[in-house]
């Protein structure tokens, strides 16, 4: 006959495959963060049960509880944070109980353990219980906690490939592009839409020096404030643009308000209000051609340093395609302006007073 014990552990390991499956056929990390929680605590058939996720690739923690009191759920995260600050992501971290009431001896607690895989702790995993069940719960905790840790891992390292596959697919596709014979408003437009959508930012804009390097003038705006920024300028020497133009140094900002540089006054006339911010200069060679600038970070988020060298990758495609169209637009002006006496290349209608390197020019001299 089976003995209590024996068909106990039976269950427990039941339930814990079922658990895993749970992190398997989730999607994602938010997924499986959501999803967790609430398994965990009906299978354990406890009140409450939750999942803290933290990782260096990761822009922020992730914190999922179910059946916690809000008074209680913000002091738990906190405890997780230290807790995991404290052992800087090593595997050495030991199971620990958090009380949850000031009541009788056998207080209900929550047990959390250590998730650990790949000899780094990638979080802690919780379960309410009482004192006197603990060691029941911290065996069925243990069968669950490595196997989820080496999902979380998988689900992380996966993103982390997605993100810098998205980063090089932006940067070829923003390098494609400026190589295009194309209106370079056009190539702009399109360029600042790639680097918005893949730090995920509410607004992005070219700003260009003019010609005696004293003022800025937003050349191409993308985001809210763009009917109105088209006609703006302000001088070279202010603002975080002014300043990274300047050192030569890009710039991650994600608190605007408190930098000193940050130049109001564009805010005021445009009616955007700017949280977050990388700044750019755009340099081809020696020369400098001006700043990228990419506004708000969706969803309050902070922009990552990654973030930023993507940018500056895309910022020299960038100021190089500036560059060649300011070298194309005089050479086109002035040898068929000056020889031709047209208004245009022969075999190519557009005006010569756009930007666009004119492809035909060469023609205009058979």
């Amino acid at each position: 006959m089976v003995s209590l014990a024996a068909s106990q552990s039976r269950l427990a390991a039941a339930q814990a495959l079922q658990l895993v499956e749970v992190a398997l056929t989730s999607q994602d990390l938010d997924e499986l963060t959501a999803r967790v929680p609430p398994s965990l605590a009906g299978m354990a058939l406890a009140p409450s049960a939750l999942l803290y996720i933290a990782d260096s690739r990761l822009s922020a923690p992730r914190f999922s509880q179910h059946g916690l009191p809000p008074e209680v759920s913000g002091h738990v995260r906190q405890v997780c944070s230290d807790e995991l600050d404290q052992s800087s992501g090593r595997p050495g971290l030991q199971p620990f109980s958090v009380p949850l009431t000031l009541a009788a001896a056998d207080m209900p607690v929550l047990l959390l353990v250590p998730l650990s895989s790949q000899d780094r702790c990638v979080g802690l995993m919780g379960l309410q219980v009482s004192e006197p069940a603990r060691s029941t719960a911290e065996a069925f905790l243990g069968l669950v906690a490595a196997p989820l840790a080496n999902v979380i891992t998988y689900l992380i390292n996966h993103a982390e490939t997605e993100k810098r596959l998205s980063h090089l697919n932006t940067y070829l596709t923003v390098s494609s592009l400026l190589a295009q014979p194309l209106d370079l408003h056009e190539l702009l437009e399109a360029a600042l839409y790639s680097c918005m959508q893949v730090v995920t930012a509410e607004a992005a804009s070219v700003l260009l020096l003019d010609d005696e390097k004293e003022n800025f003038r937003f050349y191409q705006v993308e985001g809210s404030a763009k009917p109105i920024l088209m006609a703006a300028t302000f001088p070279a020497d202010r603002g975080l643009a002014g300043s990274v133009l300047q050192t030569q140094r890009w710039e991650i900002v994600n608190n605007v308000q408190s930098d000193p540089r940050f130049y109001e006054q564009i805010d005021s006339e445009s009616g955007f209000e700017t949280r977050s911010m990388i700044a750019v200069p755009l340099i081809a060679g020696e020369e400098q051609v001006g700043v990228l600038e990419v506004l708000n970070k969706e969803g309050g988020a902070l922009f990552t340093a990654e973030e930023g060298l993507l940018l500056v990758s895309v910022a020299e495609e960038i100021a190089f395609a500036i560059r060649n169209a300011k070298v194309f637009e005089y050479v086109v002006n002035t040898y068929c302006k000056q020889r031709q006496g047209q208004r245009s290349c022969r075999g190519c209608q557009r005006p010569l007073g756009s930007w666009t390197p004119c492809v035909k020019y060469r023609e205009a001299s058979v």
